[in-house]
């Protein structure tokens, strides 16, 4: 708790919030990073992302995936380079209204006590058609059917009154009522079962359609139809391209994608 209460704040910042409008082109430029000086472990990274692609990003634990997350979303600001979006360097903009221009879907889904209709719209103002296609989208709407209040009914303290797999629905139905054109989805279907994580990576591929999206995945075959794959370790991107052409090279992903594929035929 201390040490939590002993970080430095975030500096108050004398710039000009992003433009509302995000057609979702990312860059990065020559990037190094680390959390202090004497461990630089990214380094010169450079990619360009344009709207619309669907990029994952996969490497063991600790490669850097999360922390590429943190960096676009200015949690982290590079120690050189730059990340640009839509051309335009991130750090010409203040923090809030770069992070909001992003929606996001987590692996640990982050629903509060009130009712469902709440946790999605956030107790916001939304338009009422806007918010049932939303839900339907999300393949939300199937199961709350099932609910005797709907929409209506009320989320527990510590939500345990529904699944893992329909909290992550309700997230995606965030998403989907945001409407933001860059995603971020992070092992999003890392914690529910097989079958409902068919439905969520359905609900999923809907959401990510015509957006810029960046999915971070433990599971290889929930990527395979990526636009691009970013294969990390150690803070370096080793490979990029197609699921189809990293098989082909026989290298990193491929040792990765096959020793995965051999613990499925075990179990």
């Amino acid at each position: 708790m201390f040490e939590f209460l002993d970080f430095e704040e975030e500096s108050i910042e004398n710039k000009p919030p992003l433009p509302s409008i995000i057609q979702g082109e990312i860059e990065f430029e020559h990037v190094d990073f680390g959390y202090s000086d004497d461990n630089v472990f990214i380094q010169d990274l450079n990619m360009h992302i344009k709207p619309g692609m669907k990029v994952a990003i996969v490497g063991p634990t600790g490669a850097g995936k999360t922390t590429i997350v943190n960096l676009l979303m200015r949690f982290y600001d590079v120690l050189s380079g730059q990340i640009k979006m839509d051309g335009h360097s991130i750090n010409d903009y203040t923090r809030e209204s770069i992070r909001s221009s992003y929606a996001m879907v987590l692996q640990d889904s982050w629903l509060f006590k009130g009712t469902i209709k709440e946790n999605i719209t956030f107790n916001q103002e939304v338009d009422e058609c806007d918010f049932y296609r939303a839900t339907k989208a999300a393949k939300v709407d199937h199961f709350i059917q099932t609910l005797p209040h709907g929409y209506d009914t009320l989320i527990n303290e510590d939500a345990s009154n529904i699944s893992q797999g329909q909290k992550q629905l309700i997230t995606i139905a965030r998403a989907f009522l945001s409407n933001k054109n860059i995603l971020i989805l992070d092992e999003a279907t890392s914690s529910v079962d097989t079958r409902t994580e068919y439905l969520i990576q359905e609900a999923m591929e809907a959401l990510m359609k015509k957006r810029t999206a960046f999915i971070i995945a433990h599971r290889l075959s929930t990527i395979i139809n990526s636009d691009l794959i970013l294969v990390m370790n150690q803070g370096q991107i080793i490979e990029q391209g197609t699921h189809t052409a990293l098989l082909q090279n026989k290298g990193f992903y491929f040792n990765l994608y096959q020793s995965q594929f051999e613990e499925a035929e075990i179990i």
